[in-house]
């Protein structure tokens, strides 16, 4: 009997005898823990695994349209032991979602899309990038007046807001990841003073705001303002295309 097979039953035997937990629920969460990792796909690109989807967490530079963010697999449902069927994407992971098969064997990840050719992919470790998450330009010296991690789903606006005292030289407001750290650092970052920042998708997408910072997916985020003004600034994480995972760090010099 494989893991997972062993780990239903168990969840089924414990759910009768407590009462305290729906036997199809307990089922649920048993596969939706399965289907779970990073996946490499080779040429600096993965994906992973989480709960009925998988999505591209980062992104090589041999393909075109494809990014970090994007789904993979969407829809995903048991049918079998460690196997799923679902919208999966086709042409070697880097086609179009369809609709397909997916089977998790010794760590592999088996990929057949209705009507084209399957592919497997291997089972790796995140790559979460580079930076260390101490973030700035502002100096050795600067003291830090925030230094929180954030996390959001597609379309959240998370806003915090920040008092600067009198007298700062220099401020530097920055989403990154920590290294060693599951982060995506994906979101979108706005800055204003005395009142939130408005952001609009259509008809085109837009903001106001004294300071917008829309780098591509998983790249530091970064406002700085000279001598800024005392006062309450409000900042904005903006989910645009992704759930996401960051580390909001606020920085000053005297």
């Amino acid at each position: 009997m494989n893991k997972l097979a062993t780990l239903m039953l168990a969840i089924a035997l414990t759910t009768t005898f407590s009462g305290c937990k729906k036997v199809s629920d307990a089922i649920e969460e048993a596969w939706e823990g399965y289907w779970a990792g990073v996946f490499d796909l080779g040429d600096g690109w993965q994906v992973e695994l989480s709960g009925e989807r998988a999505t591209f967490v980062t992104a090589g530079s041999s393909k075109t349209g494809i990014n970090s963010g994007d789904p993979f697999a969407i829809g995903m449902a048991l049918t079998g032991n460690n196997k799923w069927r679902g919208y999966v994407r086709n042409n070697n992971g880097f086609g179009f979602l369809v609709w397909g098969n997916a089977e998790i064997i010794d760590n592999k990840l088996k990929i057949t899309p209705d009507g084209s050719a399957s592919y497997t992919i291997n089972k790796g470790v995140k790559n979460t990038g580079g930076s260390t998450g101490t973030g700035g330009g502002v100096g050795s010296n600067a003291e830090v007046l925030f230094d929180q991690k954030v996390s959001g789903e597609r379309g959240d606006k998370k806003i915090f807001k920040i008092t600067v005292p009198t007298g700062v030289k220099q401020m530097e407001i920055r989403t990154t990841e920590l290294a060693g750290s599951y982060y995506y650092n994906m979101a979108d970052m706005f800055v204003r003073k005395g009142s939130d920042p408005v952001v609009v998708l259509t008809p085109t997408y837009s903001w106001t705001a004294d300071c917008g910072s829309v780098e591509s997916n998983r790249a530091d985020e970064a406002c700085t303002f000279t001598n800024p003004a005392s006062g309450v600034y409000h900042i904005m994480l903006y989910g645009y295309n992704s759930s996401f995972t960051s580390q909001l760090i606020v920085k000053i010099v005297k």
